[in-house]
């Protein structure tokens, strides 16, 4: 079926499905934004939150510009929200790692109208991952057109939603009203050198129904279609075998600036979602749905002709093969909501399912020799998560200022983590030797296994699944008018090793004077290793830094109860364990003027992380007693304990100008860092074989691969029709840690400035055009050497590292 086909016959299916509403975010005209996230009891302003909470409307995403993701969205925003750009690492540069207060995403808990969103398939292997090897939501496959608002809770909160919920929650709140509204965007990035790239065509459709008195049904659609994005450097190599002792002539006539094909992927997708709910006489049954697909290809390293990753009857000239991506999402929510007495609950469960195809094309398995193929399906993976919730509230008079609210509930939950090997012909050694006239290859063996792909062996095969139950409690009240108290705790149980937890939080708020209010929170958290970080391995190909100079090199992941990976020390993994402690102030000195300043401390212990690359004779050997070649190898361990601490100020300011229009002016600063507190030691398995468990690369991804400061500048002026938005993001400094100091690489902080202006043409159409990284800003170039004609630009930049990027949007509102 092609991809088309799939697209009209998905929207076809939409409109048999059901959509819901959890809960519904107002405006007060002098008070701001009500923000239900964090509270059990009645909504809040973001000031009177007791933890620190940003607001994103649905107009700011829109005003984003159509190359902007939702996870981007929230790094332009959100100031302690950071997402990476991943270059050509298979899926990583699809679904890329992103996370709150230097922690990833594994740490952060996604809601969709205040209930659990399912996890992705799609794991974070990248080395730079800040959520590594973990499984986390994915942000994107969820349309921006359907999105009222998004609430980032900025504050550890397990207690009162789960053990995943270290860093933070964001609640996205899902539109209910009856407007309709189509949002076409179209753009690319400027000029790379002589020509651009990164066609972007993305459109949002938006249309809600009144279901007579008491309903409302909401449909979304939502597709984006991406060309491909390349940076690549100069490949500079040798390609081909010499003829007779002296250079092929083809060396001087190559194009060598165009050989490597990566970069940010090209992509195709359809995001799909329906809201309703309807009020049965004093019982309300709500649903959501969504659907997903996403097709991408992603380009990689380019394999010269004259390698051992070739077979010259198949690629003469050598070759880029593309890592390929088929992708399929879907949740159903379901639920009923009423109130008995002075008793309100809330009973819903919910499905969700992420499956996914991975492959390469223009590829060969060079092992198989001249009748390799060139395409393959390497594996399947799927996730499946099944959610059910009981939740009560009610209203106590007890004699404090205010009526104590009382919540509890229990929760159930079902994950399943699987994956499955496809094309033999992917992992196969045909054991092909290169015969006579082979140039330096003559007599060697070629490199097994499909080129660009991820590859499992069937022993590699993963089919995991657990239960966990919780129950939990919740209080909440004004023990005076001034001072706010709210005290949570949550146990849970997991049916596998990870076993039983308590989590506890307690919050308070105390309003000194009208306007100024100090606010604190302490809590503790829990989380139990991801299932993929159990049960995934893989065999693939990694770009290391070998004495300054970038090389591809075979790697393999192996699980931990592999023989393998025993025979390498590898231990069952252990919960990761956090106390998180915050304090700050909420100042609201002036009418539309407010500042919020908040100081955290996250503590976390048995943090579960890849391991080094782990090489040498010794691994070797190992690796050839259980049927390998020689790889580097690497395991999920619980490597370390860190502290983070860190600083979150946020300000606003909203006001009039007369005949001038209005204006909104904000500033968000963060200041993050990182410090590893205790190195797990090597197992005894490792003490002969000259490796380090955790070297020194290791650690720096932890420590300096995220920017210690991040300040967001931006104006919101409006007058009439127009409207103008500028926004000026600074990134300080990051550092690029190798194992010998010497290679290290550092790179200075930046400016990028973004710009969006619109004009209302009509009551109903709206047209803006505008840029995302105006004035076309890179990173600082790398020093290594490089000859393989991969990126030079800072690989861990926080704004990537692909220039500025320019669009047009149209709005019609019906």
């Amino acid at each position: 079926m092609t991809y088309k086909s799939r697209l009209w016959g998905t929207v076809a299916a939409l409109a048999f499905m059901g959509g819901g509403q959890a809960f519904a975010q107002e405006e007060t005209p002098s008070d701001g934004v009500l923000v239900v996230t964090g509270t059990r009891g009645q909504p809040r302003t973001v000031t009177e939150s007791a933890a620190p909470i940003d607001v994103v409307s649905g107009d700011q995403l829109e005003k984003m510009g159509g190359a902007t993701s939702l996870r981007d969205v929230l790094t332009q925003l959100v100031p302690s929200f950071q997402a990476q750009t991943v270059a050509s690492s298979s899926w990583d540069s699809l679904a890329r790692p992103a996370g709150l207060r230097g922690l990833g995403g594994a740490h952060v808990l996604v809601l969709v109208n205040g209930k659990r969103r399912h996890n992705s398939a799609l794991i974070n292997l990248s080395s730079f991952s800040m959520s590594s090897g973990s499984n986390p939501v994915d942000l994107d496959l969820i349309p921006n057109g359907a999105i009222r608002s998004i609430e980032v809770l900025r504050d550890g909160a397990s207690a009162q939603y789960g053990s995943d919920a270290i860093a933070g929650v964001i609640n996205i709140t899902l539109k209910e009203d009856d407007s309709g509204q189509l949002v076409l965007n179209a753009g690319q990035r400027y000029k790379w050198h002589d020509r651009s790239d990164g066609e972007t065509y993305s459109f949002d459709l938006y249309k809600g129904f009144k279901l007579g008195d008491a309903g409302f049904l909401s449909l979304t659609v939502a597709g984006r279609d991406q060309s491909r994005t390349v940076r690549n450097s100069t490949h500079t190599e040798q390609l081909y075998f010499r003829v007779n002792g002296q250079p092929d002539p083809r060396e001087t006539t190559v194009d060598r600036n165009w050989l490597v094909k990566g970069g940010l992927p090209r992509t195709s997708s359809i995001n799909m979602i329906a809201n309703a709910g309807y009020d049965f006489g004093g019982v309300e049954a709500y649903a959501t749905g969504t659907l997903g697909y996403r097709d991408a290809t992603i380009g990689q390293g380019f394999r010269k002709p004259n390698s051992n990753q070739n077979i010259l009857q198949v690629h003469p000239d050598g070759f880029a093969p593309d890592y390929t991506l088929s992708e399929k999402d879907f949740q159903f929510l379901a639920g009923v909501r009423s109130e008995a007495g002075p008793w309100s609950w809330d009973l819903s469960s919910t499905f969700g399912r992420n499956f996914d195809t991975h492959g390469s094309q223009n590829s060969l398995n060079a092992s198989l020799g001249p009748l390799s193929p060139t395409e393959f399906t390497t594996f399947t993976s799927a996730f499946n998560q099944w959610t059910t919730n009981f939740d009560v509230t009610r209203d106590l008079e007890l004699g404090f200022a205010k009526p104590l609210t009382l919540a509890f509930g229990l929760e159930h939950r079902w994950e399943n983590f699987k994956t499955v090997p496809k094309d033999e012909a992917a992992y196969r050694n045909g054991g092909y030797i290169y015969p006579a006239n082979y140039g330096g290859l003559v007599g060697q063996a070629a490199q097994v296994g499909a080129q660009g792909a991820i590859t499992l062996h069937p022993s590699d095969a993963a089919d995991l699944s657990r239960n966990s139950y919780a129950a939990y409690i919740d209080l909440a009240t004004n023990i005076t008018d001034p001072w706010f108290v709210n005290a949570a705790g949550r146990f849970e149980h997991y049916d596998d090793s990870s076993g039983d937890v308590f989590s506890g939080k307690l919050s308070t708020r105390y309003e000194i004077m009208d306007g100024v209010a100090l606010r604190a929170t302490v809590s503790n958290g829990f989380r139990a290793p991801s299932l993929s970080q159990i049960g995934f391995a893989q065999t693939s190909t990694q770009i290391f830094v070998v004495n300054g100079v970038i090389q591809p090199i075979d790697s393999k992941t192996v699980k931990t109860d592999s023989p393998v990976g025993i025979a390498l020390g590898a231990q069952p993994l252990k919960p990761e364990k956090s106390l998180n402690l915050s304090a700050g102030l909420s100042l609201t000195p002036l009418p539309g003027f407010s500042v919020t300043a908040d100081a955290y401390r996250i503590e976390l212990r048995d943090r579960i992380l890849l391991s080094s690359f782990l090489t040498g004779a010794g691994v070797n050997a190992i690796l050839a007693t259980n049927g390998f070649q020689p790889y580097s190898v690497r395991y999920f361990t619980n490597a370390l304990d860190t502290n983070t601490q860190g600083v979150d100020v946020v300000a606003t300011y909203n006001t009039r100008l007369g005949d001038l229009g209005s204006l909104r002016l904000s500033a968000a600063f963060n200041y993050n860092k990182t410090k590893i507190h205790k190195l797990a030691a090597n197992p005894p398995q490792l003490s002969g074989l000259n490796v380090t468990m955790f070297n020194r690369q290791q650690q720096g991804f932890i420590t300096d691969n995220t920017p210690t400061t991040k300040l967001v500048l931006s104006g919101d002026w409006s007058l009439g029709g127009l409207s103008v938005n500028l926004r000026e993001t600074r990134y300080g400094k990051i550092d690029y840690i190798q194992s010998a100091a010497v290679n290290d690489q550092h790179f200075s902080a930046k400016w990028i400035t973004d710009l969006d202006v619109s004009y209302k043409l009509t009551e109903s159409t709206t047209v803006a055009v505008g840029a995302n990284n105006l004035f076309n800003v890179y990173p600082d170039l790398m020093t290594l050497v490089n000859t393989i004609g991969t990126g030079n630009y800072a690989a861990n930049s926080p704004f990537g590292f692909y220039g500025g990027y320019y669009y047009g949007r149209l709005s019609v509102k019906f």
